[in-house]
């Protein structure tokens, strides 16, 4: 209950959503549209995700499908350093090469320990104190980006985000926050020295948590 509330998961989410996935393992189904209110309309607190709409069902072709239609279509990401795409050099070589977006708690360890060459991993968490409130979010944010900041100037080249050391004073940022603001290197030119990982942890399991490449 408390990890529920602290992340903004409904009743109906765990019902219809997360049920299905734990007992199929399959994506859960439904009829297109939808009559649920705006956000912005409610008066009652929203995740920030939820203000994001999608307009309209847009189909690629061929369907984005990396199993059946792996001759066009990969979720193999590199992360590391981005280096002059004018240039090729042996350095350009000297990345991660990821399978699929989605890491294990046992492929995040190892990520968090790598230390060959310029690759080199910074965990920095993406917390914020409940009773500071809305400003308390904006502090916590600016310092997850000075940083950030800080860790690519000091030679890191992967920061993990995390929001796994919260505790009952404490929240975890938004992650389209954190990822944004962290983007903020980009000003500063630095962008492209590191990737960024997401680690949230949004399971009931005390050892289970979800990784996102961004």
């Amino acid at each position: 209950m408390k990890r529920q509330r602290a992340f903004g998961y409904t009743d109906e989410d765990l019902r219809m959503l997360m049920l299905p996935m734990a007992e199929k393992g399959e994506e859960p189904l439904g009829s297109m549209g939808t009559d649920t209110p705006l956000a912005c309309l409610s008066d009652k607190p929203q995740p920030l995700f939820h203000y994001f709409k999608q307009l309209f069902a847009q189909v690629t072709n061929p369907a984005i499908d990396p199993i059946r239609e792996e001759l066009v279509m990969s979720l193999t990401s590199y992360i590391g350093t981005e280096r002059n795409i004018l240039e090729e050099t042996p350095l350009h070589c000297h990345t991660l090469k990821l399978q699929q977006p989605l890491l294990t708690n046992r492929d995040l360890e190892k990520l968090r320990r790598v230390s060959t060459g310029d690759l080199l991993a910074n965990t920095l968490p993406m917390l914020f104190r409940v009773a500071g409130g809305a400003k308390e979010l904006e502090r916590a944010l600016d310092g997850l980006c000075r940083r950030a900041s800080l860790a690519v100037r000091s030679g890191y080249s992967l920061l993990i985000l995390t929001d796994r050391a919260w505790m009952k004073n404490t929240r975890p940022s938004p992650a389209c926050c954190a990822v944004g603001g962290t983007h903020y290197l980009v000003r500063e030119g630095t962008r492209t020295q590191a990737a960024l990982i997401i680690e949230i942890r949004r399971a009931a399991r005390s050892d289970a948590f979800l990784l996102l490449i961004g």
